[in-house]
């Protein structure tokens, strides 16, 4: 069975349904993780986090439980909350507002369980996280979590991460490239899109995104590029996957974290990058259909 630690923030969801708001929950690491889940049933899937312990907390613990993933290593703070966002939309165009400056995961690996943590995911299979991680995180908790994973990476756990990049969440474009930076040297499977490499590193080619990754060691590298092809690269092989256009796209929240979700659990089945690629593609273009970042679960998604 395959031990995957996916690290980050668990938010309160509100959906716009004609004026009327529909509470559920996500997050871009959360989304990731469920998709995995849904896509490799097998799988043991921890979501490592922090929580309040109000109402919402506990309903959202819960909810958690039901996407059938483990919340062994979360942790809880009394005087914190859930961050929050609302996803609205005026003539299908969609907007996100956020409420997280005292979201309880901001507290990631500085709580109790740090040294169980830093000690037990060592012997996972695959650790995985993204640039909202780090960026919600304190220095301290950064640095910590940065040990943790260079130790696990020396033990042979795979580390993926999506670098994208929330200009909000940063006190300036030059603190997020230094995240970035030290991010990048510790990570082996690396999920960027290109959209967010250009806004951060004005990088304008997939060229120059692989060269900048491989030389930070990264040796599997999927580059999502919105409408336009997929381009991998894999031991020494770069290639573009062809994809095609969709339309009356409903709602595009969590189209990259599904897609690394069922990504990484076709590859942890033994699955080619290119057959991994198409599967991701084919779960994104079905969530977008939805409102939300958790479509339901109306059929089991073939192993």
């Amino acid at each position: 069975m395959s031990k995957v630690a996916v690290i980050g923030e668990c938010m309160i969801e509100y959906q716009d349904n004609q004026d009327v708001y529909k509470q559920s929950f996500g997050g871009d690491t959360f989304n990731c993780s469920v998709y995995l889940k849904r896509t490799f049933n097998k799988a043991d899937v921890e979501y490592v986090t922090v929580l309040g312990e109000d109402t919402l907390s506990k309903k959202m613990m819960n909810f958690i439980h039901k996407q059938n993933i483990q919340t062994t290593y979360v942790d809880k703070i009394a005087d914190r909350n859930p961050g929050l966002y609302i996803i609205d939309f005026d003539n299908k165009k969609r907007s996100i507002s956020y409420w997280r400056d005292s979201s309880a995961a901001r507290e990631l690996f500085l709580t109790r369980s740090l040294q169980r943590i830093s000690t037990e995911l060592l012997d996972f299979d695959l650790i995985y996280f993204s640039a909202i991680t780090l960026a919600i995180m304190s220095e301290e908790g950064r640095n910590n979590f940065f040990r943790m994973i260079k130790k696990a990476r020396n033990m042979g756990v795979k580390i993926a991460f999506d670098p994208k990049f929330r200009p909000s969440l940063y006190k300036s474009n030059d603190q997020a490239r230094k995240i970035y930076d030290q991010a990048i040297h510790y990570c082996d499977v690396f999920l960027p899109s290109l959209a967010d490499e250009k806004e951060l590193w004005a990088e304008n080619d997939t060229y120059s995104v692989i060269e900048k990754a491989k030389k930070a060691g990264c040796s599997e590298i999927i580059i999502k590029c919105g409408k336009e092809d997929i381009v991998y690269y894999y031991e020494n092989y770069t290639k573009t996957i062809k994809t095609k256009g969709i339309n009356n796209i409903i709602d595009k929240t969590s189209a990259g974290d599904s897609f690394n979700g069922a990504y990484l659990a076709s590859r942890l089945k033994g699955k080619s990058i290119e057959k991994s690629i198409k599967k991701a593609k084919k779960l994104a273009s079905e969530v977008i259909m939805y409102k939300g970042a958790i479509m339901p679960k109306k059929r089991k998604i073939r192993e």
